[in-house]
């Protein structure tokens, strides 16, 4: 059961987190080669501000929507697969971060950091799973917990390498940002839990129609306000989105 439940929680860090550090990387590297670090730091705080605009509404989704997820593709055994990718929903959060921090060191041609943090990661995930899933603490919950400890560890740790290397790295403004966003993920939760309250998972609910329509009528509203109210607090990172609603709209209707 653990293992499908982690297996539903690399869909998101793949999807987001993987694609977009990778597709960012060829650009930091050429930053550097240019010569112009201001530059690959702007660039590097964007994209780590676009990632966390986007993990937290899906990790918001993913938490009040697991029992829907995991019936949908699990079926019989979804109870259990429901609560172990609860607790796995930080370790969504911070893989995800993870994947564009970590290419922060790769650019500079540091991969030792990277490596050695891990290590230290693999020996306390290794403690934790020990400690955390035995039958009198949390049982096999433990082990998700153990995952999402860690990887907040393993993000925490290279964020104050990063720091310590370069103390004006995290700017004012990119604090603001962060705090805004987080701000906003406070009204997706107050969304995604009323929509789960109007459109609960009942016990008979079966099927890909069903399961889906319910998913879609959770998932469209909250990322709706998560978007809108980004808007409204002045978030660099809605405005690409906003600017595509607002081409496709007024795009020119061709009549034959």
């Amino acid at each position: 059961m653990d293992h499908y439940a982690y297996t539903l929680h690399l869909v998101p860090i793949l999807l987001f987190g993987t694609t977009i550090a990778t597709a960012a990387f060829p650009r930091l590297n050429q930053r550097l080669s240019q010569g112009r670090p201001d530059l690959f730091r702007k660039d590097f705080l964007m994209i780590l501000r676009v990632l966390i605009w986007i993990i937290l509404p899906v990790a918001v989704v993913t938490f009040f929507g697991r029992a829907y997820f995991a019936r949908l593709i699990y079926k019989n055994i979804s109870p259990e697969i429901a609560i172990v990718l609860g607790f796995l929903v930080g370790a969504i959060i911070f893989r995800t971060i993870y994947s564009i921090v970590s290419r922060y060191f790769y650019a500079q041609k540091d991969t030792r950091t990277p490596l050695v943090v891990s290590l230290f990661a693999i020996a306390l995930n290794i403690y934790l799973a020990f400690t955390l899933s035995r039958p009198d603490a949390y049982g096999i919950v433990g082990l998700a917990l153990a995952q999402s400890i860690v990887a907040a560890f393993e993000v925490f740790i290279l964020l104050a390498i990063m720091v310590w290397h370069d103390p004006k790295l995290f700017a004012s403004d990119f604090i603001s940002g962060v705090i805004r966003t987080i701000s906003v993920t406070g009204f997706t939760m107050l969304t995604c839990y009323i929509m789960v309250s109007i459109f609960p998972l009942e016990v008979t609910d079966r099927g890909f129609i069903t399961l889906s329509a319910k998913l879609l009528a959770i998932t469209i509203p909250t990322f709706v306000v998560h978007v809108t109210v980004s808007s409204l607090f002045g978030l660099e990172e809605v405005r690409p989105i906003l600017r595509k609603i607002r081409d496709l709209a007024l795009r020119p209707v061709r009549i034959q």
